[in-house]
């Protein structure tokens, strides 16, 4: 029975060699990424730009906020415009059809209002 256990316990050892065997020669095998001073340089100089751009991003974006806030203000003002024109246009079309009704006397004094003769 001292050796089944003998014979056990060498073939449990001797299959824990053959493992760790195993993991050398695979961790060997791997090739390692070994990141060069050139590559880390670029990745720096690549990092301070991009937060360089960042901030001018922030800029242009703010200064796109503020001309859209002025188009937007000149946008209402024009329709503004655009309604009063649109009032304006409806009234004197009014003051056209009625003036085809008037009378000599009520011509004349729609001319006089006017014109300020």
């Amino acid at each position: 029975m001292i050796q089944k256990n003998k014979i056990n316990n060498n073939a449990i050892i001797f299959a824990m060699i053959i493992a760790m065997l195993i993991c050398v020669i695979v961790y060997l095998l791997i090739p390692k990424s070994d990141v060069s001073a050139d590559i880390k340089a670029s990745i720096d100089s690549l990092t301070i730009e991009n937060k360089r751009l960042l901030k001018s991003q922030e800029h242009l974006d703010s200064a796109i906020n503020i001309y859209r806030f002025e188009v937007n203000k000149l946008d209402s003002q024009i329709a503004n415009i655009d309604n009063k024109t649109v009032i304006i246009n409806r009234y004197y079309n009014n003051i056209g059809q009625q003036v085809d009704k008037y009378t000599p006397t009520q011509i004349d004094s729609f001319f006089k209002k006017r014109y300020n003769y």
